[in-house]
């Protein structure tokens, strides 16, 4: 089942040379110990593949205890091209027979052309400051997560 809050989830005007980083926390609220499973896949505006998480197609299971959450991140990743990146997000419940309890399936972020500014070179670079933008994701069935997103500018 979809979240009917999938429109938050979309990030917008993203200049070009970020780099993403994707959190989300998966919740069991039920009142027994469940294991919840995760995966998700992000594309750039072509289709093509940015990440893929977990790395080996396999669903990343966590047994969680009742009225626990148990976070997932992924990778640091580029944002290199301009236009619409997607994620297609599964939250799962139970491993031996799973069963999807959430998913999201659309827009992550919407990139732009523009770049950083570079800093002045007579000065001291700032380690970078993350920007979390979060955006929640209720789950039908048992769960509730949030995801975020960190952009992250560019070390030069």
């Amino acid at each position: 089942m979809t979240s009917p809050f999938n429109k938050s989830l979309s990030i917008s005007s993203v200049p070009i040379g970020q780099k993403g980083l994707v959190h989300i926390w998966g919740q069991n609220n039920t009142t027994l110990r469940q294991a919840l499973g995760i995966s998700w896949v992000i594309e750039d505006p072509e289709g093509l593949l940015v990440e893929l998480y977990p790395d080996n197609k396999d669903i990343e299971w966590s047994d969680t205890g009742a009225g626990h959450s148990h976070e997932f991140i992924g990778g640091r990743f580029e944002f290199f091209k301009e236009g619409t990146y997607t994620i297609d997000i599964r939250l799962f419940m139970n491993s031996d027979n799973p069963v999807a309890v959430d998913s999201y399936n659309g827009a992550l972020a919407t990139v732009v052309a523009e770049e950083l500014p570079e800093p002045p070179e007579e000065e001291e670079p700032e380690e970078p400051v993350e920007k979390i933008n979060w955006l929640p994701i209720v789950l039908i069935g048992g769960g509730l997560a949030v995801a975020a997103v960190s952009l992250i500018p560019p070390k030069k």
